[in-house]
């Protein structure tokens, strides 16, 4: 009972939260342009001068930004000194804003906050030259800038002189590496780009808007500027660093045989190769006054619809559709709550769920897929022959996992995922990259090492419906499912001699699958004599990601979210946040969705499906999966098939619906959820980078899955503001019956016959029906197609169906009052409120049960 209410109590604050925020939400995408091929990209290559005229940097992407990573390459660079630190020969990028043609002032750039940690990429160390990565301009007297004496900012009260922070709004900042706007932990500068042996090298950089940025404001666009198709433009800046020092003397010259000055020095500033970035417009773009039409949903369908809003509030009706992302819970709450408006889930709301009065229709609106993105970089172990030490610093671009090699991740089993003082992983191999199993299916991992890193994955705290396929997954695996129960990796059928020996951790054993969460189950906490009363528990060394999308952004980063420094300075004292790996050696895995592994520049894993291939989340492997899914019991619904034999099928491929209750909307929000559906199949499954566009990540929809979504818009605009018919009593529970109204009944658990009085939209029901083609590219216009009618028997509740939808027009009640109350507040009330629901469910997280 109390389990219960505590669902329900978080399913309302959810819902509350999504529908508060869904006003919000549209306003902070991307701006109206066209949809364009992939191919406006719009790639850039610049060149150096003087000494580094050799040297070409390749930009991935110059336009239609937003918060992501850029790929740069490079080559024709000096390789750099040595493979452990960067005494001379890298480069320092960074971003900018400056309003002037020719690029940014020094003063207008993001640089210093990493130099919190000291100098050189790892903190602690002496791995580069003492002000490198500062904005520290005075060097001793022994190394003096000429270029710069006649330009040095006023000195603070020790004497240093910084290149002062000048950002786009408010005052300069004079002194200091970071400040308000920025600092370790926010930063997106390189401080060291290494270049590898044969002159090339590459990096992935964070490009940030003014919401990561607020000092650069990139993006924005001035108060009471309407109709914008661009923000603020900002700028890369590449400083170039060679083997010689701003005073011409030789790096090896230096007292520690390093490169010392800043590359905001004025000689160093010289020799910086500018690139300009273009973003896409943030704040209000759609017409004022314009009607909006409600939405929200699950994260998996968060990047297409972010994608497509700017574009659609644009079009002939000028019609706003809001978004707010929550969980699938939430959102079939929502569908059956007498207002449904437009909800985007992945399972549909079944059986007792449904009001008998109700009929939700489903529509496919995305495909794509759950994945383990991952930003590693080669790191030579001590054994390992020169040829491996040549790639130190190097981005791995192949992982394969096993479901065995997840369920190991996902269970606080390796001691680096937990702690190497906790008992129940004790004789355990102490992360991934120690593991025989992996090293197996990774051969190329032999000679690496990852010490206190790769032994878990950052999930998201959150209950999801994608979560549960996760598991399905695994649990279908029988090599996964022996070891859950207790069997060592290297016994029972499925071990291999070989292998370690490694155990599950003993708080999920027998752990009851699928589940809809991730939980962190081993209550270890490490204790210390200086603060006794605040140990360090597993959620302070590994805490949950808020989303699928702040997991990939983290990782991206480098950033593993823990918080192990003990900070007795602070009122009260705590455990304070780490800062991001250091370059060169990040290690880091996230569970994310494909859509925003390509947002933020991460690689993805290859899962092995059930036929024994690794297969990766690209559009033939989620084409390939999406042809074997399997129907749902509802009809117009597959369910993925993670045991399916397919070869070629990725086993992690989820398509997700847009539903709602037709007979619940006027006619009014028919037409407009109507037209979404239609835009959805049509112009948004083109490819491209720009606003209405279809964000990679994503495969476009099969041409028969297209034909179902039109079906369904022409059924919403049709039944849309009429009265529900009464349900039919004829023909069992179920049959595949002809609706009055020209749409298809699909079959129940019972009956096999019998013709019932009104029908689902026709779609697919197997494989067959759901044939990967695309043959032809989707044009938006609408389907001339009748109608469907209404009306499918109510079936049985499945296993995996929440209970949280009993409560749904109590969730409405409650939603009403508080948007009436806390409207006024809510750019202040909503983040922490919904930061707090987060907080409170992670302290109160309970163990995995056991299987039954």
């Amino acid at each position: 009972m109390i389990a219960a209410l505590r669902r329900f109590v978080a399913t309302s604050a959810a819902v509350a939260v999504a529908l508060l925020s869904v006003i919000g939400t549209a306003v902070l995408v991307s701006a109206p342009s066209p949809a364009v091929a992939a191919d406006s990209a719009s790639k850039v290559t610049v060149s150096g001068q003087g000494p580094y005229a050799n040297l070409k940097v390749t930009v991935s992407q110059t336009r239609n930004l937003v918060n992501q990573v850029l790929k740069i390459t490079w080559k024709g660079a000096a390789p750099t000194t040595t493979d452990t630190t960067y005494a001379a020969n890298y480069l320092q990028i960074m971003q900018c804003w400056g309003d002037s043609k020719n690029g940014p002032d020094p003063d207008q750039c993001q640089f210093g906050g990493s130099s919190a940690g000291g100098p050189g990429p790892v903190a602690g160390q002496q791995g580069a030259g003492a002000y490198t990565n500062t904005r520290q301009l005075n060097y001793g007297s022994k190394l003096v800038d000429e270029a710069q004496k006649d330009k040095m900012p006023p000195p603070s009260s020790t004497g240093i002189s910084y290149v002062p922070f000048r950002p786009v709004a408010g005052k300069v900042i004079k002194f200091g590496n970071w400040n308000e706007f920025y600092d370790v932990n926010t930063t997106n500068e390189v401080s060291y780009a290494r270049t590898g042996p044969n002159g090339t090298g590459e990096v992935y950089f964070e490009a940030q808007t003014g919401l990561e940025a607020p000092g650069l404001g990139c993006g924005e666009v001035p108060a009471g500027k309407s109709g914008a198709t661009t923000g603020r433009k900002c700028w890369l800046v590449i400083v170039p660093r060679g083997d010689t020092e701003v005073d011409g003397s030789a790096y090896t010259s230096q007292p520690s045989g390093m490169l010392q000055s800043s590359p905001l020095s004025a000689s160093n500033w010289a020799q910086r190769l500018v690139v300009p970035l273009s973003f896409e417009p943030m704040g209000s773009f759609c017409p004022i006054g314009a009607d909006e039409r409600s939405t929200l949903g699950n994260e998996m369908v968060a990047e297409a619809i972010t994608r497509w809003q700017p574009t659609l509030c644009q079009s002939s009706s000028k019609t706003i559709y809001g978004y707010a992302q929550v969980t699938d819970d939430t959102a079939r709450a929502k569908l059956v709550s007498g207002t449904p408006g437009m909800v985007f889930l992945g399972r549909p709301a079944t059986g007792d769920q449904v009001p008998f009065d109700q009929k939700p229709v489903y529509a496919p609106v995305s495909l794509s897929g759950l994945t383990i993105g991952f930003f590693i970089e080669s790191q030579a172990g001590d054994a390992a022959p020169e040829g491996v030490r040549e790639s130190d610093g190097a981005r791995l671009t192949s992982l394969n996992l096993t479901p065995r090699l997840v369920a190991k991740l996902l269970t606080e089993s390796y001691p680096d995922g937990n702690s190497r003082f906790a008992k129940s992983t004790e004789g355990n191999p102490f992360n991934l990259g120690a593991d025989p199993e992996f090293v197996k299916y990774n051969p190329g991992y032999k000679d690496l090492a990852f010490p206190g890193r790769l032994g878990d994955v950052i999930v998201p705290e959150a209950l999801s419906d994608a979560a549960w396929d996760l598991w399905t997954w695994v649990g279908q695996d029988p090599a996964a499912r022996e070891f859950l129960n207790g069997t060592p990796d290297n016994e029972g059928r499925y071990g291999d001699p070989g292998f370690s020996g490694m155990k599950v951790n003993p708080n999920y054993q027998k752990m009851s699958l699928p589940r809809e969460e991730f939980p962190k189950s081993d209550p270890f906490c490490q204790k210390f004599t200086d603060h006794p009363d605040n140990p360090l528990c597993i959620q302070d060394k590994h805490p949950y990601a808020t989303d699928l999308h702040s997991a990939a952004r983290s990782a991206a980063r480098g950033d593993s979210l823990a918080r192990t420094s003990w900070d007795n300075t602070t009122t009260p004292p705590a455990y304070k946040k780490d800062p991001p790996q250091a370059a060169g050696k990040r290690a880091i895995l996230a569970l994310t969705d494909t859509a925003t592994a390509a947002r933020y520049g991460l690689v993805t894993a290859k899962l092995q499906n059930a036929a024994g291939r690794f297969v990766a989340p690209d559009s033939p492997g989620l084409l390939a999966a999406q042809a074997t899914m399997k129907p749902s019991g509802v009809s117009g619904v597959l369910s993925p098939d993670p045991a399916t034999k397919s070869p070629d099928a990725y086993p992690l491929t989820l398509l997700t619906y847009a539903a709602t209750v037709p007979e619940k909307l006027t006619k009014a929000e028919g037409q407009d959820y109507a037209a979404l559906l239609r835009y959805a199949v049509g112009n948004g499954q083109r490819p491209g980078v720009s606003s209405g566009s279809l964000p990679a990540g994503y495969a476009p929809l099969p041409a028969t899955v297209r034909a179902q979504t039109r079906a369904v818009a022409d059924a919403i605009a049709s039944r849309a503001g009429t009265s529900p018919s009464t349900p039919s009593t004829d023909g069992g529970t179920g049959g595949n019956g002809t609706g009055t109204s020209g749409g298809t009944g699909n079959g129940g658990a019972a009956g096999s016959g019998g013709a019932g009085t009104s029908g689902e939209p026709s779609g697919p029901t197997s494989s067959a029906a759901a044939s990967p083609s695309t043959s032809s590219i989707p044009s938006g216009s609408p389907s001339t197609a009748p109608a469907a009618a209404s009306g499918s028997p109510l079936l049985r509740t499945p296993d995996w169906a929440l209970g949280a939808v009993r409560y749904a027009l109590l969730i409405a009640l409650v939603t009403g009052i508080a948007a009436a109350i806390c409207g006024p507040v809510l750019p202040t009330v909503v983040p922490r409120l919904a930061a707090g629901v987060a907080a409170w469910r992670t302290r109160d997280k309970t163990s995995p049960k056991q299987e039954r």
